[in-house]
């Protein structure tokens, strides 16, 4: 609902306004206040002291209500998302999307088209990736689709997705990475991610109940795509394994976080593999999920059959693993530079 200010019969007025517990004690200290329910709206006398007292009640509340708005629009958002299943991860990318919109927009536009297309010109511009772009799409989109009932038909054309090669570490480099990880759980975080090419998230939600020590595999539940799949245990990963669990005792969650009953956080992981990676004296510009990248290519390097390591990664197609073959170095090896001729 707008706010509206219009001629009403009988020498009033009438304002239509978003509910607001604050607003609506001050709208009944008027003399002569009236509310309509059939038409959902209040009614004053027509006189311009109380214009002006309105007035001045819209200029202090209208920051607040467009907030509440914009609250009321996300929380149904919010609600959709849940009712689709989509991930946690993904409600939270598409949640942050349109809620950065919003605040883009202002005042509650009716040209969604054109705001849509302003925005996401403006996040172009700016350098966003093609990658970034397209959740954006996606999220608007769904969000005028379930929310605002309405169709974007003006929105920029989705940018074709950025070709670039997976960040990699070296066998000596994942090795120096876990030699400079003190702590016995942060090491054994790493070590889990790398050895079972694991998703970040993953490993965070990582259950005692999901790693079977006697067939030596781990069991991903609800993984992208709400996917289960299996996973390797590593032989030589399994002795810190026991280590840590003896000396940590957790319970339900692998790696327990601050908070009683908490998983560990995907930032705490990241900011342990920042800090070996600095501690390591590593230069590449690397994540903490190029331990799943380096885990994929090293097998391609070993000799493993890419269609295993797509099994082992929970790709759907194979071409989305087969882009580690542009970076495994298996191929060049028999392959000598013309300034070695």
């Amino acid at each position: 609902m707008q706010i509206a200010i219009t001629p009403f019969p009988d020498n009033r007025f009438a304002l239509s306004v978003p509910y607001n517990e604050k607003l609506l004690v001050e709208l009944k200290s008027i003399p002569g206040h009236r509310w309509h329910p059939g038409e959902k709206l209040w009614s004053f006398p027509d006189r311009q002291e109380n214009l002006d007292r309105i007035l001045t009640m819209l200029c202090c509340h209208d920051r607040f209500l467009e907030t509440s708005y914009r609250q009321e629009l996300l929380a149904a958002f919010h609600d959709e998302l849940k009712l689709m299943k989509y991930s946690r991860v993904t409600v939270k990318h598409y949640l942050a999307c349109v809620r950065e919109y919003l605040a883009f927009c202002g005042k509650h536009t009716e040209d969604h088209n054109g705001s849509m297309r302003l925005y996401l010109l403006g996040k172009i511009d700016g350098g966003a990736s093609s990658s970034s772009i397209n959740v954006y799409h996606s999220a608007l989109r769904l969000f005028c689709r379930k929310v605002l009932n309405i169709d974007i038909t003006d929105l920029p054309e989705r940018p074709s997705k950025d070709k670039l090669l997976p960040k990699v570490l070296s066998i000596e480099e994942v090795r120096l990475v876990f030699q400079h990880t003190g702590n016995l759980k942060h090491r054994t975080i790493l070590m889990l991610i790398y050895s079972a090419g694991l998703r970040v998230s993953e490993a965070a939600t990582m259950k005692i109940a999901d790693i079977d020590t006697d067939r030596n595999i781990i069991h991903i539940k609800m993984a992208k795509g709400r996917k289960d799949r299996i996973t390797l245990l590593a032989d030589s990963f399994k002795t810190i394994l026991a280590e840590y669990v003896e000396r940590y005792k957790p319970a339900i969650w692998l790696f327990e976080g601050q908070m009683p009953g908490s998983h560990i956080t995907i930032r705490t992981i990241q900011k342990v593999f920042e800090n070996a990676i600095m501690h390591a004296g590593i230069q590449k510009d690397v994540s903490v999920h190029s331990l799943r990248h380096s885990f994929a290519t090293h097998l391609l390097e070993n000799g493993t059959d890419i269609r295993y390591i797509q099994d082992l990664l929970g790709h759907v197609n194979t071409k989305t693993t087969m882009i580690y073959t542009n970076v495994s170095n298996r191929a060049l090896r028999n392959i000598k530079s013309p300034l070695d001729f």
